[in-house]
Parts: C-alpha cells; structure tokens; sequence
C-alpha cells in the first residue's frame, strides 16, 4: 500500500546504535549485574543505558551483554531490536549457553516454539542442569513480556530455584508467573504472595518485591492496601520511578485524578530521556478521557523529540476525539510517512477516521480496508466503511459492505438499515429500498425519517393513483409534525401529497385544503402548494 512505508533494517541498526552512544555517555562504573538488576527492576531504559556502555568499553562479555540487550528491548516492546541483538551472540564453538538461549528467544518471536525448546534443551545440557540463571532465562523467555507457555515457564523457574533457593529474581519471576496461572489455579495468588515475602525475607531492600505485592493488592483491588504497599517500597527508594506509576494507575482506579498526575509526573521527571515513562502518563490521561490535556502534553513532548511515534500517536488519538480533524489527518500523513513505522490497528483506524472526516476518500477507503484485512468482523468499522463509501457516492460498495456487515455480525442496526435503503433507492433499486427501510422502521418505530424514505420509495413502486406511499406520509405528518421547524420541507411534502390524494382520489377539496393550508403556512411562497391551491377553486 503506497501510504504505508515498509521498515527499513539499515535505518533501524542506524537508529540503534546512535541511541548507543548517546546512553554510554551517561553511564560510567556500572556492572552487568547492575544491568541485570535493572532488568529486574524493570527499568529497561536504565538497564540499556549500562549494557551499551558494556557494550564499548570491553569490561564484559559481549555475548552476555548483548543478550541482555535483547531482553532490555524485548521487554521495551521492540522485537525487531531485541532480535538483532540476540544474533550478536555469536559462540561458534558454543562455549557460551546465552548463545543458545538467544536462538531459542529468536524461535520463539517468529513462533516456532519446536525449535525454541530443542535450543533451550542443548542450552541445559550444556550447563549439565546446574545452571539457575539458565533456568531463569528460559522461564522468562515462555513469559515475557508475552506469555507463550506458561507451564513451560513455571516449570523452568521451578528447577532454577531449586537449584538456587536465594535467588530473588527467579522468586520474584515465578511469583508473577503463579500469579498468572491464578485463571485456573486457585492457589495461584497465595503462591505468588509467598514468593514476593520471600524475596523480601532476603533482601529487605527489594523495592520490586513490595510492588509486586501491590500489583497484588490491585489485581485483588484492594486499593487501599496497595497504596501502602506502595508507600512502603517508596520508603526504601523514593526515586524509584516505577513506584510512582503504579501509585498513579491506583489513583486512577480510586478516581483520585489529582494524585494521579502528580504521581505520573515524578514517574516522567525520575526517567528522564525514557520516552516510554512519557507514553505511560499519555495513556494513563487517555484513559480519563482527559483529551484536551493528552494533546497538549503529546504535542510538547513531540516538539523535545520530533520523530517519536508514539508521541504522534497519542496527538492523533487526541485530535481524533476532540474532531480536530484536519490537525489529526495532518498529522496522521507524518506519522505513516515515517521511517520505522509500525502501525497498529487503533492507527490504522484512527487514520481512516480521519481521512473520512476531511473527505479524503483515497486515503479513507486504504485504511479502512487495511484494518479490516486483519479484523475482518469488525463491526463497528464495517458500519464506518461502509457509511464512508456511502458518502462518497460509492452506493455499489456501500451496499456490499453493509451485506457484508450483515453475514458476518448476525444483523444490522437501525442507521444501517437507513443508509442501506437510500443506497439502494440511489441505485433505482426500490424494492430493496422498501424492504430496508421497512427493517429501519422496525428499529426505529418513532423517527419520522424511516417513513419519509417509506413514503418516497413507494412513489417509484407501482402507479402513482395507487396511493402507495399515504400510510408513510400520514405517519410521517403523526411523529414529525410536533417539530415543524426541524421538518419543514419534508412536511411540506407529505402535505402537498395528502392534498392532491383528497383533490384527486377523495375528490374531497375541503380536507384538501386542510393539508394544502398547512403546507402553505410553513412556507408561503411555495410554488407548488399554490397551484394545488387553485386547483380547489
């Protein structure tokens, strides 16, 4: 599609490896167990932020850190980066089990979990089953960010511990992963609960372990608890930036929306250069429906960092919303003109609103049909496209997808039996138009338009003395008739037909004239009513 540009590796590797340098110049005298801490902490900025810096200055081993890079990204939502650094670990005499892991990872993102386990297998053996850290990475790997199998996950993490029962963070890992498994488990929650005060027994310092013990809490929405499971790992580090976002997303569930932008605010301000700390409070306002206040911070964060996509998106979700269509369709050209674009569907939706919106039906009609490629009994946007395609006179295809609409979703609505029922009348097909204002009415029974259309179609069914068309004009006349102003030409119709049903049907002038003088009053100079008029003389 020419309004969607396919990625570019080269740009991607370019942009790599200037975020690079500009991280290893920020961070000096730093460990790989303190990247792994990070990761631990999930704080995936900070953790790049170190391994690059390892990355060149030569002080670890490079297959090591750039396996753990692949995580850091992995875990950032940025598979493409994470699958490039994890091919960097490269041991050809295999003297290096990450080497193996990494391959089992890469398997595992393009889906291919057969050969995942055959790496991770060699993996272990190679380590002789003795290797915790191993373990855990293979648990992690079935778990993050998405869970692929979580049996597998929990399985792994179990023999890791086994092996190294003061490892917090396979505790903690496997704490998630029972909290997960609490769906179907319902010792699952207890059994996460004993791993995080575990980790805590050890190192009483663990701000992560108290947060995931507030995850807890929310998940359970024990809000109150939460907050002061919050606060307590707060006391231990309150420049922990991760604290504050979860302090905020509690304050958002208890509608304290004060204390949830100033939380979220000390999360941005304590990641700094974290464009996904920004996104986060973005979301969170999103979610609040805070509009005005979502387009006001995307557009200041886009002018600190021009080419962010999700800064981009969040200005085209806003704008959207708040029907500043042109802004939102301007912007949308310049998000999907971007190199390294990955459009999701709200994009692609969003960027078919738009362009509708400003009848920019080119551009509409290739998203619209781009979404539905890959959500095909989306209903709602088959209503969308369809309506779009009826107002761009394209009643043929607005027709299709309305049919379309109609097999897939079971049935239609009242608005697009309407629309159905004018694209057909527009493409002189009267009976389906009949049949599908009928259905309207039937959804609708009290709006005056199903009727009106009614009345019109049957003006083209069967001779016009039939009178086809009078019981939809007198019901018409019944619901409209209490809105004058609203209605009035469409009165002024039904009146002029009723008078010249009773001049030349009923050849009774005087009711006639009762409906001709009504039309008359709601506009006097109306050429037509006049003439029927004189024909009462």
């Amino acid at each position: 599609m020419n309004c969607i540009k396919t990625n570019s590796i080269n740009q991607m590797k370019n942009v790599t490896l200037v975020a690079a340098l500009l991280m290893a110049t920020h961070v000096f005298g730093q460990t790989l167990q303190d990247a792994q801490r990070e990761l631990d902490n999930e704080s995936y900025f900070k953790a790049k932020q170190i391994l690059f810096k390892l990355l060149n200055d030569g002080s670890s081993n490079k297959n090591e850190v750039s396996y753990y890079l692949g995580n850091s990204y992995l875990k950032s939502d940025d598979a493409d980066s994470a699958k490039m650094f994890y091919q960097r670990v490269n041991d050809p005499d295999a003297k290096n089990p990450f080497n193996l892991v990494a391959k089992g990872r890469i398997a595992l993102l393009q889906k291919n979990t057969t050969e995942a386990k055959q790496s991770f297998d060699l993996a272990l053996k190679f380590t002789k089953f003795k290797n915790a850290v191993i373990y855990y990475e293979i648990g992690d790997a079935y778990f993050r960010p998405a869970v692929i199998d979580l049996a597998e996950a929990i399985k792994a993490l179990e023999a890791g511990l086994a092996l190294d029962n003061k490892n917090t963070s396979i505790m903690l890992e496997l704490g998630d992963a029972y909290l997960e498994s609490s769906t179907t488990d319902p010792q699952g929650g207890g059994k996460a609960m004993t791993q995080y005060q575990n980790a805590r027994g050890i190192n009483k310092n663990l701000s992560i372990a108290w947060i995931k013990e507030g995850r807890l809490d929310v998940r359970g929405q024990i809000y109150d608890a939460a907050i002061d499971v919050f606060n307590k790992a707060l006391q231990i580090d309150e420049n922990y930036p991760i604290v504050h976002k979860e302090l905020g997303e509690v304050y958002y569930f208890t509608k304290q929306y004060d204390k949830m932008i100033s939380e979220f605010q000390k999360y941005v301000a304590l990641s700094p250069g974290d464009s996904k700390a920004r996104t986060v409070i973005l979301e969170m306002l999103m979610r609040n429906r805070a509009f005005d206040k979502v387009a006001e911070e995307a557009a200041k964060a886009l002018k600190a960092d021009p080419t962010n996509l999700d800064f981009m998106r969040y200005l085209i979700y806003s704008d959207l919303e708040l029907k500043r269509y042109k802004e939102g369709n301007d912007q949308s050209t310049i998000f999907f003109a971007s190199p390294n674009v990955k459009p999701k569907t709200r994009d692609i939706v969003s960027a078919a609103r738009l362009a509708a919106a400003v009848n920019d039906t080119t551009r509409a009609f290739s998203y619209f049909k781009l979404a539905l490629s890959t959500d095909t009994a989306n209903c709602d946007l088959l209503t969308e496209y369809a309506k779009a395609l009826y107002g761009a006179k394209h009643y043929s295809e607005s027709v299709d997808q309305y049919n379309n609409k109609k097999a897939k979703c079971g049935d239609l609505k009242a608005l697009d039996f309407y629309y159905l029922g004018r694209a057909y009348l527009l493409m002189d097909d009267s009976l389906n138009a009949d049949t599908n204002f009928a259905s309207f009415i039937i959804k609708s029974p009290t709006t005056p338009d199903g009727y009106y259309w009614r009345a019109r179609t049957n003006l083209k069914i069967g001779k016009f003395e039939d009178y086809n068309s009078l019981p939809y004009y007198l019901k018409y006349i019944e619901i409209a008739g209490s809105n004058p102003a609203k209605y009035k030409d469409n009165l002024i119709e039904a009146y002029q037909y009723l008078g010249v049903y009773y001049i030349s049907k009923m050849k009774d002038k005087v009711k006639a004239k009762e409906y001709l003088d009504k039309a008359l009053e709601l506009d006097p100079n109306d050429n037509n009513t006049q003439d029927f008029l004189k024909q009462l003389k």
